[in-house]
């Protein structure tokens, strides 16, 4: 029994640990990686060795790899409203939220309200001004780390501003693309600029842009099959056909994918369904989703999915966006309703579109009105990125 009782109480070296087993570490790393972040910062405090341990490379990049795997989480940014200074962390199978406080980031000068959730990856936020280029800044909001990407050396002030931020699956770079409008001086419209940069460099790279603009009202771009993705629509094209334009990050070169749909006045959402880059259709009570196939080297086209009767007559006042599809049955959607005079509530309800029905989710804390991105938590370093 003695004997047993010293075996079990005893370390790799043979020296006692009173009271503890010893695991050895890529075991430790198994079990502390399939925790939640909040329950790994809290283990973090139990003793260095656990500490050391869950801040190593092997450790982030098997907690990464487990989060690669789970349904996103998302990030959201209360607007107008409610606690302008923090984030807000959604989980959206728990309807919990948790909050994370900006002020202890010691981000910039700039108040969180002043800047934009634009897009995340591996954990990574980046964060920047509708209309003012500077500046952009990587941050993870777990470990509070951030990085802020160097200045351009000229004006400011833009017009629009959307960004791009992934990893270069050739490189294993994390790399930055934005589009940006200027206003020349007669008022008139320069067109969209593109500039690339990897973190790490100490400048940005301009690119050569390609010759059709993007939409005024574009979010940031969307990430699919090792590249950039944005819907636009050719300004001397009067069939008023729709394209979708794409920068792939390892050639860094431009290309478009022709949709020959006509879309009339209706809103659509371009984003990433159930793997594959789709455009969704908001025609008043009706949800049509297209989908691109094809390859890089044989083209990509698009090509009709399917047809979904929301049961609604949506309009300008009462409006919603697709978050994801969360299964093969039912999408995660952001509905709004405004009055008219800048005053909107935002929600989220799961539409089940083969019977018809809504579930409205009730999440304590949300704010009336957010912007959102998608996320995964993890302990990846923009600094060391």
């Amino acid at each position: 029994m003695e004997n047993s009782r010293q075996r079990r109480g005893s370390n790799h070296n043979g020296k006692m640990q009173k009271g503890a087993f010893y695991l050895p570490p890529e075991i430790l790393c198994e079990i502390l990686s399939r925790l939640p972040v909040k329950y790994i910062l809290r283990c973090r405090s139990v003793c260095k060795e656990w500490c050391r341990l869950t801040l190593g490379p092997q450790f982030i990049n098997l907690q990464l790899s487990r989060a690669n795997h789970q349904l996103p989480q998302l990030i959201l940014k209360p607007d107008y409203k409610g606690d302008l200074q923090s984030l807000l962390l959604l989980d959206t199978e728990g309807c919990n939220i948790n909050k994370i406080p900006f002020k202890k980031m010691a981000c910039t000068s700039k108040r969180l309200n002043c800047l934009r959730l634009m897009c995340s990856c591996d954990g990574l936020l980046c964060i920047a001004a509708d209309y003012v280029i500077q500046p952009v800044i990587i941050l993870n909001p777990i470990t509070r780390e951030r990085v802020i990407l160097p200045s351009p050396k000229r004006r400011a002030y833009v017009v629009s501003h959307q960004i791009g931020f992934h990893l270069d699956p050739s490189s294993g770079k994390y790399k930055v693309v934005r589009e940006y409008r200027n206003m020349n001086s007669l008022n008139r419209d320069e067109g969209s600029s593109f500039e690339i940069i990897t973190l790490g460099d100490n400048s940005w790279r301009k690119l050569s842009a390609p010759p059709v603009p993007i939409e005024y009202s574009l979010g940031a771009a969307v990430y699919w099959n090792g590249a950039f993705h944005w819907k636009i629509q050719e300004r001397n094209d009067k069939s008023g056909d729709n394209c979708i334009l794409g920068f792939n990050i390892s050639d860094e070169k431009f290309y478009t994918i022709s949709c020959h749909v006509r879309f009339g006045s209706s809103e659509y959402d371009l984003l990433v369904l159930g793997g594959c880059l789709s455009l969704v259709e908001h025609d008043v009570h009706l949800m049509r989703i297209w989908k691109v196939t094809g390859t890089k080297d044989e083209g990509f086209s698009l090509s009709f999915h399917c047809t979904y009767d929301t049961c609604v007559r949506w309009n300008k006042y009462l409006h919603y966006s697709v978050i994801c599809q969360t299964n093969a049955d039912s999408f995660l959607l952001k509905v709004s309703r405004e009055d008219g005079e800048n005053n909107a509530n935002h929600w989220f309800v799961q539409f089940f579109p083969g019977k018809a029905l809504y579930s409205y989710l009730d999440i304590p804390g949300l704010p009336s009105r957010f912007r959102g991105v998608y996320f995964k938590p993890s302990f990846v370093s923009p600094k060391a990125a």
